[in-house]
């Protein structure tokens, strides 16, 4: 894989799905740092300090839609309240194993998100990802 990416984010409350999608992004050598968070609320705080340090957020999330608390679709609020529009660089890609017509639906007409993708991520779905928007 040519393009390689400065920071990938994984937002799942699943540990075991943030560590096995960590490693198919690792192996795959298609960025320098895979952040992975099990909360949503840690992400955006990460990402609220990274806009106040004036730092490179980053360029692509891989973001989960059922999970406690803030689920996906609460984080992408947030997300567009708290990120200028002039800073939305971030590919968003909702990674879930949601079955469900509606959300895929909701996926489609969001616009901050660049793609539905089905669990598990693997290599391939990953190199297609980064052809389609980073290359």
């Amino acid at each position: 894989m040519s393009t390689k990416l400065e920071n990938i984010v994984l937002i799942d409350d699943s540990g075991a799905d943030n560590y096995y999608h960590q490693m198919i992004i690792e192996k795959a050598n298609t960025c320098r740092t895979v952040t992975a968070y099990n909360l949503a609320s840690k992400a955006l705080n990460n990402i609220e300090d990274t806009i106040k340090k004036k730092q490179k957020l980053p360029e692509l999330i891989f973001l989960d839609i059922n999970m406690p608390i803030i689920d996906g679709w609460d984080f992408l609020k947030r997300y567009e309240e708290i990120v200028p529009q002039d800073l939305r660089q971030t590919v968003i890609i909702i990674l879930s194993t949601s079955v469900n017509p509606s959300d895929h639906d909701r996926a489609a007409a969001h616009p901050s998100v660049a793609a539905y993708c089905s669990k598990p991520l693997s290599a391939t779905k990953l190199q297609d990802i980064v052809a389609k928007h980073f290359s």
